[in-house]
């Protein structure tokens, strides 16, 4: 049976503990990510979903993509020899309904999930893993980013984002292999919610991460085994959905496909193996090839749900848009999508986000919730030149108010290309 206790799972995977458990309570019930917001793995994102409306939707998913990449044999003692064909899989489907339990209005979401493939060679007959050796321990860094261009094409190696960047991801997980495991029980380099490696942060922005660790005990689990093995979409499945939007919605089809997904998988050793070899981190990134919708006629209203969190319901923005007909042009083509031109903070939010808003929705970055587009037009304005400034909130705002996150990422935005008022930011 899966353990249950999020120690033995580890702090690190804390939000995905909580989707595993709870899964398991109810035969029709999984959990997502409620959106990309800037700490994804809290657990306040996390809503549940029917797992009956996944199973089918990702039996015909509208879009997708495979990442390959090297492991190791994990049959055989760490660490074992090398070994080819281990793979991710990215799956989104489109237009999802919520349970009554999350909300009863007619909204929908966009579902993204991530599988794994093992090669053949780790498989048994019966299309179960075979026994993984108890010296074993494996963890899977997730990051989200908007920030690469989703009209160009990813690499699955991740060798578009800068060399540094590649090789601080993979150290950093290394060097810190097992220095949690006292307090944790995981032997994972690096916790959710923390942020990314700084040297990765003008290409990927400021997010943060969520963390799976596991080992031989959930392998020889044939409830959970086929998550980190089978490329399919199971029940307890890593999956993330694009918040609340009126049905047939542009906005929400284009954040689904606009993600970028750095997956950072590190082949370790367990606490209890001795004199060990240095882990091995590979890297996976993953993005759906780019489709073109037309311009919607949007109206805005918001929608109440109800989301574990201190409060029982919250109030997010959704835009409404005609029914779109997917087109298969490519991101070179001209298209008839609209861009943000001009904008300013959201009513009820920190007045010191009105700038930074301004600034930013001046360049197509409006961050939802934080900040409302007032402008639009046909073609985006050009974004200035990074500055290789890294942003941050500025010290003396509270990190416990309810708008804190938005800091984050506009100001690493902002500093990064030109303005960093030091009034609400400071360089990192």
């Amino acid at each position: 049976m899966m353990r249950h206790d999020t120690v033995a799972i580890g702090f690190c995977a804390l939000a995905l503990s909580f989707l595993f458990v709870n899964a398991e309570t109810a035969q029709d019930t999984s959990y997502i990510y409620l959106d990309n917001t800037p700490y994804v793995a809290s657990v306040s994102n996390v809503v549940e979903f029917s797992w009956p409306t996944l199973r089918d939707a990702f039996k015909s998913p509208n879009r997708s993509d495979v990442a390959s990449y090297s492991g190791f044999d994990w049959t055989k003692p760490y660490p074992g020899t090398p070994l080819s064909g281990f793979s991710a899989h990215l799956r989104i489907a489109d237009e999802l309904a919520f349970p009554s339990s999350v909300t009863t209005e007619d909204v929908k979401t966009n579902v993204a999930s991530i599988s794994y493939g093992a090669p053949p060679s780790l498989m048994d007959s019966d299309g179960f893993p075979a026994k993984m050796h108890s010296s074993w321990y494996i963890c899977q860094h997730y990051y989200v980013s908007t920030v690469p261009d989703p009209t160009q094409e990813v690499e699955h190696d991740c060798s578009f984002l800068p060399t540094q960047c590649q090789q601080d991801l993979k150290s950093s997980f290394v060097k810190k292999w097992g220095s949690f495991e006292s307090e944790t029980g995981s032997m994972c380099g690096g916790n959710a919610l923390e942020l990314i490696t700084p040297s990765c942060r003008d290409a990927l922005g400021l997010v943060t991460a969520d963390v799976l660790g596991w080992d031989a005990s959930y392998l020889a689990d044939t409830a959970v085994s086929k998550i980190f093995t089978v490329d399919e979409v199971a029940q307890q499945s890593w999956m993330i959905g694009t918040g609340f939007s009126d049905p047939y919605n542009q906005t929400s089809y284009y954040a689904a496909s606009n993600r970028t997904y750095v997956v950072v998988t590190v082949f370790g050793h367990s606490a209890d193996a001795s004199n060990s070899a240095e882990p091995v981190a590979e890297l996976a990134c993953l993005r759906p090839a780019w489709a073109v919708l037309p311009t919607p006629t949007t109206t805005s209203r918001t929608t109440s749900s109800s989301v574990p969190s201190d409060a029982s319901t919250s109030t997010f923005a959704v835009t409404a848009s005609t029914n779109p007909t997917l087109s298969s042009s490519k991101a070179a083509t001209t298209t008839s999508a609209s861009y943000c031109i001009g904008g300013t903070a959201e009513t009820g939010v920190s007045g010191g986000l009105t700038g930074l808003c301004s600034f930013s929705c001046d360049y197509d970055r409006c961050e939802k919730y934080a900040c409302v587009c007032t402008k639009s037009a046909s073609a985006a304005a050009a974004i200035p030149t990074r500055s290789g400034v890294q942003g941050c909130p500025g010290s003396a705002l509270d990190k416990d108010s309810y708008d804190y996150e938005y800091f984050v990422n506009l100001c690493a935005f902002t500093c990064s290309h030109g303005y960093c008022p030091d009034s609400v930011c400071q360089v990192c």
